[in-house]
């Protein structure tokens, strides 16, 4: 609207400043006509008679009602009624002996023409017009082409506003109705067929958008349902069995192993209610903090079985100063866990878990000298249910890493694969307490 605004109030003030010049331009020259025809009736009556210039026909009242002076060589010899002012511009035009226009006061615009006699200047005709009724037509219309301008862009203003109004009507009815349907019902659609307008093509692509958005949803709701009915069952099964033979047997070394399997049991019914958590209601991380230190060594604590059988040392640096990390402790360690179970699943000899404060985040690295991430692959690794092309057959569904980023990325932050000279280099960046 303002830049329509903005482009009538352009063309009308160029047309009106176009029109008001060419008005004045023709009221100039009709004035000059006026006093070119009275100048040459009067030289047309001018009788000369031995030097002396006399009026011929025309009376002499007649003659001064016509604001006409007559000069010859000794001086005025009619002379109407005038101001001073104009009266001096009258003399002085005559005594140049040449013809000339100038304006004098009082409104008043002077011509004065030579008398011509036998091819010599006998004397002078002046003659005078008021500019009083071409100025008033002027400004009679300057304030009509205002008034005018400004009824043509209250009528523009009024009449666009109403158009554009009810123009975007429809694509604010549908902006509401998407944003509704985003959040209440991905079900819902315009359906208004093919596209054949600007309308059409945005309800079409908003349609399009929100079946993206439903499957999307769908997708990650199938999936989190499904892993969670496929764990739930073994899990209550495993754990019944391991506290049946924690009552019954005395073997020291069953206890140790029923022991470590109730401790893998309550792990994996922690990943699996954070992966629920998650997909349901979209798991609020930021309901606390943890020590990056103290997640760390949860972590380390969780893989250090995971460590001894693969034979690889898991190396723990501590942090130059104490740092928080602004989310849940549960979910922090889930998020480092699959990291650095993958570390230990390729690297050779030796992982490292670091940490540091970087500007607003939380970095934890994990360090190996397996083999490595190829550059292709930094990405999709990452995708759920699928494994590197270093992977050396150990079983596994392929849904650490994902749900490692997953959760990451929930609580503000991200999961990659850094580049490295040699082995594998995973940066987790939480946000900062």
């Amino acid at each position: 609207m303002l830049a329509a605004c903005v482009a009538v109030v352009t063309a009308l003030a160029i047309l009106s400043i176009l029109f008001y010049v060419v008005l004045q331009h023709r009221l100039d020259r009709d004035a000059n006509d006026t006093l070119h025809s009275r100048a040459q009736a009067v030289l047309a009556t001018v009788r000369v008679n031995g030097g002396h210039v006399s009026v011929g026909e025309s009376p002499r009242d007649a003659f001064l009602d016509q604001r006409v002076w007559l000069f010859d060589a000794s001086g005025a010899v009619e002379r109407p009624i005038a101001p001073i002012g104009v009266q001096r511009v009258a003399g002085q035009l005559a005594a140049a002996g040449r013809p000339a226009r100038r304006d004098a006061p009082s409104d008043t615009r002077l011509l004065a023409e030579p008398i011509i006699e036998k091819g010599r200047r006998a004397g002078m005709v002046v003659t005078a017009v008021s500019l009083a009724p071409y100025e008033h037509t002027k400004h009679i219309a300057l304030i009509t082409l205002l008034v005018l301008d400004a009824v043509i862009l209250l009528v523009f203003v009024v009449c666009a506003r109403a158009l554009v109004r009810r123009a975007l009507g429809p694509v604010a009815w549908m902006t509401e109705q998407a944003q509704d349907w985003s959040e209440h019902d991905l079900d819902r659609r315009f359906a208004l067929g093919k596209p054949h307008d600007e309308l059409t093509a945005l309800a079409a692509t908003l349609d399009a958008l929100l079946g993206r958005l439903g499957a999307s949803l769908r997708h990650e709701q199938r999936f989190s349902a499904e892993v969670a009915h496929e764990l739930r069952t073994p899990l209550t099964a495993l754990r019944g069995e391991a506290e049946l033979g924690l009552k019954n047997r005395n073997s020291e070394e069953m206890r140790e192993a029923l022991e470590a399997v109730l401790r893998h049991t309550d792990r994996m019914a922690q990943v699996v209610e954070t992966l629920v958590t998650a997909a349901q209601r979209e798991a609020d991380p930021h309901q606390g903090t943890v020590a990056a230190s103290d997640a760390a060594d949860a972590v380390a604590a969780a893989c250090t079985e995971l460590a001894e059988q693969r034979g690889v040392v898991l190396e723990v640096s501590d942090g130059h100063e104490p740092v928080e990390v602004d989310a849940d402790a549960g979910i922090t360690t889930q998020i480092l866990v699959p990291i650095v179970e993958n570390a230990l699943r390729y690297g050779r000899s030796r992982v490292s878990l670091e940490y540091a404060h970087e500007g607003e985040a939380i970095v934890f690295r994990v360090i190996d000298d397996g083999p490595g991430v190829r550059s292709e692959e930094a990405d999709t690794i990452f995708d759920p249910g699928v494994r590197g092309s270093s992977s050396d057959g150990t079983t596994g569904a392929g849904l650490g890493l994902a749900l490692a980023r997953r959760l990451a990325r929930a609580a503000g932050g991200d999961v990659s694969a850094e580049p490295a000279a040699a082995g594998g280099r995973f940066a987790v960046r939480l946000p900062a307490s």
